[in-house]
């Protein structure tokens, strides 16, 4: 048995999964913890013409060119609003190729923590401010429901890479 299958098989134990929280336009969302590969400060980014709206360009962390994207942007909901707490989230995603590195705006990290299994539901159909396709699923957390974010539909290289017309 390969060592993932015994740390998957050790949450399932556990009963929880490691999410990290983090506020984009003022509301709470997660991602699951193990595809985030690091969290950085803002910093400058290069345009990259002709790509829609929520891509907002490239920028260099530590000699790799990453990809960045405006989640807020991509929801539809408004473009962020650079501020002294902005980071970018640089999360793994994976394609066909391997694994491709892509950065996400956030407002602000909120932090790392467990929700448990029996705290996760299904997707909403409707009723978020997001499309439910974005949606992996809902979790408990603090007693309210928070969207834990699908990060394969969000960061749809197919998607991402087509022009803007």
């Amino acid at each position: 048995m390969s060592r993932k299958n015994n740390e998957l098989e050790s949450e399932v134990a556990n009963n929880q999964n490691q999410y990290l929280l983090f506020l984009v336009g003022g509301v709470l969302y997660g991602v699951e913890a193990l595809k985030a590969q690091e969290i950085v400060e803002y910093s400058s980014i290069t345009k990259v013409p002709t790509m829609k709206s929520f891509v907002k360009g490239v920028t260099n962390i530590r000699g790799n060119i990453v990809p960045v994207i405006d989640l807020l942007d991509r929801f539809g909901l408004g473009q962020t609003s650079i501020a002294d707490k902005t980071s970018i989230v640089v999360v793994n995603h994976e394609k066909d190729e391997g694994i491709m590195s892509i950065g996400i705006i956030i407002d602000e990290v909120y932090e790392v923590d467990s929700i448990d299994v029996e705290d996760l539901t299904k997707a909403p159909e409707f009723g978020s401010k997001i499309d439910a396709k974005y949606i992996l699923h809902m979790g408990k957390y603090n007693k309210e429901y928070i969207a834990i974010l699908n990060t394969n539909t969000i960061l749809n290289i197919g998607e991402l890479s087509q022009l803007a017309l």
